[in-house]
């Protein structure tokens, strides 16, 4: 200032890692995961990092005390949700360990990593997706392995007890039904080795200017997991969409996620609460001025 006048205002904000704009927009395009935003900071803040890395306004939860996250996670499982929480911090500590599963960050605190179940030790937020692409992995080698034994039994056992006697009047003798019955956990213990040539997924980052005007930031990203073959192109959202303007594309080329304009968006439950409110949770309301629909807190 100037004699008391303001001159020049600066601002300073932190940038969100590329790596995060990436786990996120795969998470909710390719495997199909709803991503929410649980943080302590206050809801400009993080409605404007969520805006940047592609979180819906509506899963992002502001101005939560450690105890406000554990409820948030307890009313996703009884709405029948399943929960992952991934965290680093001694406030992340009593959701990690009340998640179905814990995913901690091994740059994180101690009693962080102690409490999760699974710990990303590179400390990059792309292993949560290399952790859940091989969990799909192992889990589909296990019903490929599942099904193959069922088969393979339900065939050799008649055989092995005389099904066919009264047509052919022979019978297999026992130490070939012995073998059969180690073929059989030799097949399924071969079939479990094949996971040794697992291959982490891959991602192709596109760079550009357009959306951003001149900014540079991400602007497609290419999918590709060679052990379940999935691939996917994901789109990054319009400048327009970034201010949290309406989409400006148009409908025969548009490709941004969510966009309510032409259809592109994610299933999210109706709510009468301003994106980010505390209410949403069962708080009070903390908006300035409050902008919910019928709010109770601020009459």
């Amino acid at each position: 200032s100037i004699d008391g006048q303001s001159e020049a205002v600066i601002g300073i904000m932190d940038q969100a890692k590329d790596e995060a704009a990436l786990t996120v927009n795969v998470l909710q395009h390719a495997f199909g995961i709803n991503v929410h935003l649980l943080t302590g900071d206050n809801i400009r803040t993080a409605r404007a990092v969520a805006r940047d890395i592609g979180i819906p306004s509506t899963n992002v939860i502001a101005d939560a005390l450690p105890a406000d996250k554990v409820e948030y996670i307890k009313r996703l499982r009884k709405a029948g949700e399943r929960v992952a929480m991934v965290g680093d911090g001694i406030n992340d500590s009593p959701a990690l360990a009340e998640a179905d599963v814990g995913i901690a960050i091994g740059a994180g605190t101690q009693i962080a990593i102690e409490t999760g179940g699974i710990v990303l030790v590179n400390s990059k937020l792309t292993d949560l997706l290399l952790a859940i692409d091989l969990a799909r992995t192992i889990y589909l080698r296990i019903k490929m392995n599942f099904i193959w034994a069922l088969g393979y039994n339900s065939l050799a056992i008649p055989l092995a007890s005389g099904v066919l006697y009264p047509m052919t009047h022979t019978v297999i003798p026992p130490y070939l039904a012995a073998f059969a019955m180690a073929l059989s956990s030799v097949s399924v213990l071969m079939s479990s080795l094949l996971l040794n040539w697992y291959k982490p997924p891959e991602f192709a980052k596109q760079y550009g200017r357009v959306l951003r005007k001149g900014e540079l930031g991400i602007e497609k990203i290419d999918f590709v997991s060679p052990s379940t073959g999935e691939t996917h192109s994901i789109f990054v959202q319009c400048e327009s969409m970034m201010r949290n303007e309406p989409c400006s594309c148009p409908p025969e080329t548009c490709n941004c996620f969510p966009c309510e304009e032409h259809g592109n968006v994610l299933p999210e439950k109706a709510t009468n609460s301003f994106p980010g409110c505390s209410s949403a949770w069962g708080q009070p309301c903390k908006c300035d001025p409050c902008r919910c629909v019928g709010c109770v807190s601020c009459k």
